[in-house]
């Protein structure tokens, strides 16, 4: 077949690869970024592009793209290159697709060039219809000179472009010639072509395409192959006219392990190289020999390998595992070994190479590479050897660096990061984070220790693993010392549930209606059943139950609970339930207009749920009235205003008729408690906020910036009043993290459980131990962390003693000495200063006369 040089566009679909050699021209949209659509310029590796109506964002989840980015055009948008290339153009090439966002669909793409600066434009060929998946299109150009680009979007929706490459522009020799590229890439007279290595029986295989670039026909008289191993497929054509291609596929077959040789020799009438040779490499192992990972990342999914190296990451995230030798990084998804492992372990793991998709579509590329079961081979092999751990030192990088295919599954530092985000950190969010060179996206898996803890304020060092989804390359940490933060605790947990009223609001998303909820009703409820039995509380105040009969079945299967509904009609009702052994039921009324209440100002109808009961905790009785509401939900002045109105009357009714009574008033409050989140306006709430009678007690985590929402707002809240006062137990209210239940988000609710706790009586410990004297020695994370060349180490104490603390290396070898004497009760701090250290992990210890002895990490990075 040949190829014309003719103004045609030719279209293949292809997944992209990366070039041994890289073409004269290619621009792949990595280097820089455009969050917004306005017109204006920006630079990138090849130079400075204008972009109108058009972005460049890396977190674009419809955006078609090759690596963590692609250009995205909208309307009548265009892209176009502010610079001139040199060289002229022989052929453009480039991947295109519409977008998926909502509306998309339909695209065309007008490719023009210019040879006058920008002057004027001219079309190159008919316009190009987009797919919906990512395309590569290639057109014949045929201009010398200095030439610009610009690719215009004259219809349809949103589309995206990629990996735009140009080759020069090919003047004819005056005898055939003979150019020759190996995958792309330029390869020269007696060049070596490598393979890599492969398990033997496996294929490895390139493809080889000879060009003649002289006037004179180019004849093709004999293709050699020689050496074990190497073949070749028959030339799809042998005589070519000027810039006519031919293609043959190279492959490598090892039979046995070791190292191969051969060679390919084309002989021609070429006049640059009648004989054109290139040398042949490749080597092949047997199953069950180790390989470095670097060689095993190398190879093709499906292959058998087998690695060794250290742990990174052991179960930190409940799988994968992270491990990587002297030369480069990999996961392995085998929970045996992530249970059995540890970090600093030295193991070996075979099995087949594959990549974590979790349903996504998209190219293999753009997902983690990992070691793990298939459907054809679940055979999974490790050993933990029994020898001395040891800790992998974190590699420094920035963030340029860590968008890289070559640093994936490695464990890094990334340094001087400022995250954006304040507050508390949620379970499975990306966070994005600068430094000063680039942008990339921070994870906080839910199984850390990281989830609620409280993001750095100001640039940090942070530790983590470097994995990739969808395109884009993460940064992983994997608990609060990696990042230099506190882990989140909560006084009593060691105090046994049955010593304290524990109350629950929890805005279950459509509980039982498919249609606008979570897809699966049947593991929605087995999910609600799951997180009612592990918080195990005494009152869970529900909104947005759906379905009566499903409401049923959930009091059904919780035998040690009882519940009821409101009985308004309405699609989404308030509930409660209850635990039998602690609460006794005295009557459940839903509210009304009779009560001072305005149907219009309760989202139609939906009013509160009062529960009367009998809280019986630790030999105390409390008589107590719990109000259950569900306010009127959406961003606009209407809806405020009803909120607003709302709360005014419910305050009204308390006020005149409960006054002194034990009252919690709980739900899905539909807004902040600092401020509106319409507007930013005053809260529908500071009505109760400014009155001292009433304590809203989950501000506080609004104000640390957690979120009870999927979206991080803050809208369920608990508030109780002054006779309660005396009963809250201080520092208990938190957001669960439902970790436990697998995606948690989509097949559950879009709201987390928020919850606090009372205590009724004297509370004594697990260990029968009154807690008015607990234990409050306590060593603090050191700051910074990783840190160069010190860092502070604080701790309190709770009495005066005598005090050691002591900084040891990862062999156990006491380095340092900072404390040995006797201090005073309360804060301390020392100053550690490690110029003299070298890079690696320390660990500090504090003992004390008492008895106590803490100990923390902290990574030393020069």
């Amino acid at each position: 077949m040949k190829f014309l040089r003719s103004f045609l566009s030719i279209v293949i679909f292809s997944t992209f690869f990366s070039l041994t050699i890289q073409a004269q021209f290619f621009e792949d949209f990595e280097a820089a970024s455009k969050t917004g659509y306005s017109a204006g310029s920006i630079t990138l590796s090849t130079g400075t592009w204008f972009f109108d109506d058009a972005l460049l964002r890396s977190d674009g989840s419809g955006d078609k793209k090759n690596g963590s980015q692609s250009a995205r055009i909208r309307n009548a948008g265009s892209i176009s290159m502010n610079f001139n290339k040199t060289g002229g153009a022989d052929e453009i090439s480039f991947f295109t697709a519409n977008s998926s966002f909502s509306g998309d669909g339909g695209g065309k793409i007008q490719v023009q060039y210019s040879t006058n600066n920008g002057s004027t434009w001219t079309n190159i060929g008919d316009e190009i219809t987009v797919e919906d998946v990512l395309t590569e299109v290639t057109i014949a150009v045929a201009i010398s000179g200095d030439i610009r680009f610009r690719f215009l979007k004259p219809v349809g929706g949103r589309v995206n472009i990629d990996d735009i490459r140009i080759t020069d522009y090919v003047e004819a020799a005056a005898e055939a010639t003979i150019n020759v590229l190996v995958d792309n890439a330029t390869a020269n007279n007696s060049d070596v072509i490598s393979f890599g290595s492969t398990l033997e029986g496996n294929q490895l295989t390139k493809t080889m395409e000879i060009k003649n670039t002289g006037n004179p026909d180019l004849v093709i008289s004999d293709v050699t192959v020689t050496g074990q191993g190497f073949s070749s497929s028959m030339l799809t054509d042998s005589t070519l006219a000027f810039n006519e291609t031919t293609e043959l596929t190279l492959t490598f077959e090892p039979t046995t392990d070791g190292t191969f040789q051969g060679n390919i020799t084309v002989t021609s009438n070429a006049d640059n190289a009648s004989s054109f040779s290139l040398s042949l490499s490749g080597e092949g192992f047997v199953d069950g020999d180790v390989i470095s990972i670097v060689d095993a990342r190398q190879l093709q999914l499906g292959t058998r390998v087998t690695v060794a190296g250290r742990v990174t990451v052991a179960n930190q995230f409940g799988g994968p595992l992270y491990m990587q030798d002297g030369t480069a990084g990999i996961a392995v998804f085998w929970q045996p070994l992530h249970i059995a492992a540890e970090i600093g372990d030295s193991i070996k793991v075979s099995g087949p190479l594959t990549v974590f998709k979790g349903g996504v579509p998209g190219a293999d590329e753009d997902f983690l590479l990992q070691i793990s079961d298939t459907e054809e081979d679940d055979n999974i092999v490790y050993e933990v050897f029994d020898v001395e751990k040891r800790e992998v030192t974190p590699r420094i990088v920035n963030l340029e660096q860590l968008n890289m295919e070559a640093n994936e599954g490695q464990l890094v530092v990334v340094q001087n990061v400022t995250i954006d985000h304040s507050g508390a950190f949620q379970g499975n969010q990306n966070y994005d984070i600068t430094d000063a060179v680039g942008a990339a996206e921070m994870r906080i898996d839910n199984n850390t220790n990281l989830v609620d803890a409280i993001a750095p304020t100001e640039p940090a060092n942070i530790i983590g693993v470097i994995g990739q989804f969808g395109g884009t390359y993460q940064l992983l940490p994997r608990f609060t010392e990696d990042m230099g933060v506190e882990e989140v605790s909560y006084p009593g947990d060691e105090i046994s549930k049955d010593q304290t009223l524990d109350v629950v609001t929890w805005n279950v998303e459509w509980f039982g209606d498919a249609g606008n909820g979570p897809d699966d009703d049947d593991l929605q409820l087995r999910n609600v059943i799951t997180v009612v039995e592990t918080i195990d509380a005494d009152i869970y105040a529900l909104q947005e139950i759906s379905s009566p009969n499903r409401f049923n079945a959930l009091v059904d299967s919780l035998e040690d609970y009882g519940g009821f509904l409101a009985n308004f009609s309405q699609t989404q009702e308030t509930a409660f339930l209850f635990k039998r052994s602690s609460i006794d039921s005295l009557s459940g009324v839903t509210l009304s207009s009779g009560d001072g209440f305005t149907q219009s100002n309760w989202a139609n109808g939906r009013y509160p749920l009062m529960f009367r009961f009998i809280a019986d905790i630790n030999n105390e009785q409390q008589e107590i009235y719990a109000f259950n509401i569900h306010a009127k939900a959406f961003g606009d002045q209407g809806s405020y205003d009803q909120r607003v109105a709302a709360s005014g009357e419910l305050k009204e009714y308390l006020d005149r008729n409960r006054a002194s009574d034990n009252v919690i008033m709980i739900g899905d409050y539909n807004d902040e408690i600092v401020n509106s989140t319409f507007n930013d306006n005053v809260s529908p709430y500071k009505n109760f906020d400014d009155d001292p009678e009433y304590t809203i007690v989950t501000k506080k985590l609004e104000e640390k910036g957690f979120g009870s929402q999927s979206s991080g707002s803050f809208i369920d809240h608990i508030t109780f009043t002054s006779e309660l006062s005396d009963d809250y137990f201080e520092g208990t209210e938190r957001v669960e993290n439902p970790f436990y239940v697998g995606s948690y988000l989509s097949t559950t609710s879009d709201h987390f459980p928020v919850w606090t706790r009372f205590k009724f009586g004297i509370l004594t410990s697990n260990d029968d131990e009154v807690l008015a004297t607990p234990t409050s020695i306590a060593l603090n994370q050191n700051y910074p962390n990783p840190f160069n060349p010190s860092t502070t180490i604080s701790y309190t104490l709770d009495s005066s003693t005598n005090v050691s603390l002591s900084v040891y290396d990862i062999t156990g070898r006491k380095v340092a000495t900072l404390v040995n004497g006797r201090q005073t009760a309360g804060a301390q701090e020392v100053r550690f200063d490690a110029s003299s250290l070298a890079s690696g992990v320390y660990i500090y210890r504090l003992e004390t006369a008492t008895g106590a002895s803490l100990t923390k990490k902290m990574v030393l990075i020069k």
